[in-house]
């Protein structure tokens, strides 16, 4: 069984799958003590800052994992992406990552008032930015502008119809393995406080859900659109045909790649006119 620290070097090997854009700056900044990296592309949009909160099951993931398909994100947006390298379970379980990612929050509007800020987030990062929001309206602070989640996981409980339906054409996670990165992730606190799923709204800023329909996750995107959808009328929710779990994440360049790159763009674009 591999260790902790194999199975992030394992996964970090994805950064390297296809080359960065080269136009795109990468700095390293601490906001907050929380280690973050910047990525700038060649003319960004002066108003408008998108946080970004990777996947990795709450465990693994960094900017090495992430970086290359941010940079070509970070080019066809022409916005500059705040990567927030949170706090990883099981060393460091549940609250400290959403703690990170406030107070990387608090900073950044903090420092930048009246700037746009947009989250996007994939896999365990979309369900993290579910998180923030509540934390956000807990505190009565902002809300981002708009939010985009690549393949969310969002049920901690593991247990939905599409575990089951999906199981056969999921090549990348299984049931076993979110379970107990779920445990790993909840540490002793109860899963049913933990559990980003039983979250309850009333009010959510504008939110695109993009999921494959090969993911035993894609419950989690349809179950969480059906909810949101009637509190925030600009959700949308699209499943792209016979694609993995963080598709672009394994090839930015597919067709469907470039089309949630394309729809990502239009989707942030329409949700500041809106403002």
């Amino acid at each position: 069984m591999e260790t902790i620290q194999q199975r992030r070097e394992s996964f970090d090997k994805l950064g390297g799958i296809y080359p960065k854009n080269e136009s795109v700056n990468v700095q390293q900044e601490f906001i907050n003590s929380v280690n973050c990296y910047w990525l700038t592309p060649a003319k960004p949009a002066s108003n408008k800052i998108i946080i970004h909160l990777h996947g990795g099951v709450y465990a693994i993931g960094s900017i090495n994992s992430h970086g290359s398909m941010l940079s070509h994100i970070a080019n066809q947006l022409q916005a500059k992406i705040l990567f927030v390298d949170y706090s990883l379970a099981p060393e460091k379980p549940f609250p400290a990552a959403i703690n990170d990612v406030m107070n990387v929050y608090r900073e950044i509007i903090s420092t930048y008032p009246g700037v746009e800020i947009n989250f996007i987030g994939d896999s365990a990062g979309a369900g993290l930015i579910i998180s923030a929001v509540y934390e956000m309206l807990s505190e009565e602070i902002q809300l981002p502008t708009a939010v985009a989640m690549i393949s969310p996981w969002i049920s901690l409980s593991c247990d939905k119809t599409s575990y089951e339906t999906n199981k056969g054409i999921d090549p990348i996670l299984s049931q076993n393995y979110l379970k107990g990165s779920a445990v790993d992730y909840a540490g002793d606190i109860e899963m049913e406080i933990v559990n980003t799923e039983n979250l309850k709204f009333s009010v959510f800023p504008p939110v695109l859900i993009i999921a494959g329909t090969n993911e035993i996750l894609l419950d989690d995107s349809i179950n969480f659109y059906n909810y949101i959808k009637h509190i925030q009328p600009q959700s949308t929710l699209t499943i792209y045909d016979n694609q993995n779990h963080v598709w672009p994440l394994a090839n930015i360049h597919s067709e469907a790649s470039k089309q949630a790159l394309s729809e990502i763009e239009s989707f942030l674009t329409f949700s500041t006119d809106l403002v």
